[in-house]
């Protein structure tokens, strides 16, 4: 395919985010409407729905994609909807997600290590940064770093990082998670919890 195909292609989408829900589908009609009702004070949206569960959320503008990325998280009746950037040669999420981005909260960081280079080398301990909120980025408030972290449903969800000072001082960051997605421990996603895995021994559909 020609690249100024592409490039023209992504532009389409260039202010789309990529949305799920983790544990429970939600219809589309109703999705709309209750988005619209939290959402529609920052601009248009239109909603695209992809294959496994996946919903395309298309903004008009960067300012307003951002500020519903950094306004999270969000839910609809309850079940979180979990939100990252659409970016070009994205690879397709299957059903059964086994990663997630959640927000985390990390705090008792010390002052040499607020830097974008510091706090993403801190959350890649936890998993692959994906983005600051901007009172982070800015460092507008120190007392804590707000950071977007892709998660894998195979790893934990560790409430302390360990990291060392220059002097040999061993610190520990704390870590609060804004939300905690179910995890199956058999089939290392996110989709379900072990206790409800269709995979369990002994466990039967309702008919």
């Amino acid at each position: 395919m020609p690249e100024e195909i592409l490039v023209e292609g992504a532009k389409e989408w260039e202010h789309a985010l990529v949305g799920f829900f983790v544990g429970k589908k939600i219809p589309f009609r109703s999705l709309f409407a209750v988005l619209n009702k939290k959402w529609s004070s920052v601009g248009k949206f239109t909603i695209h729905t992809a294959e496994n569960g996946i919903f395309i959320f298309k903004y008009e503008s960067e300012a307003a994609r951002d500020w519903i990325l950094n306004n999270g998280p969000w839910d609809v009746w309850g079940v979180h909807l979990a939100l990252r950037l659409w970016e070009r040669d994205l690879p397709p999420i299957s059903s059964g997600f086994a990663k997630i981005p959640v927000w985390v909260k990390l705090m008792n960081i010390p002052m040499e290590y607020w830097t974008v280079q510091g706090l993403s080398r801190l959350a890649s301990v936890l998993g692959s940064p994906l983005h600051m909120d901007p009172a982070t980025e800015g460092k507008q408030l120190i007392s804590f770093a707000r950071i977007c972290v892709e998660m894998k449903a195979d790893k934990e969800f560790p409430a302390v990082i360990k990291t060392r000072r220059s002097n040999g001082e061993v610190v520990e960051v704390k870590v609060e998670y804004s939300w905690r997605p179910p995890v199956c421990d058999r089939c290392k996603v996110f989709d379900h919890s072990t206790r409800v895995c269709p995979l369990k021994p002994g466990l039967r559909a309702e008919v």
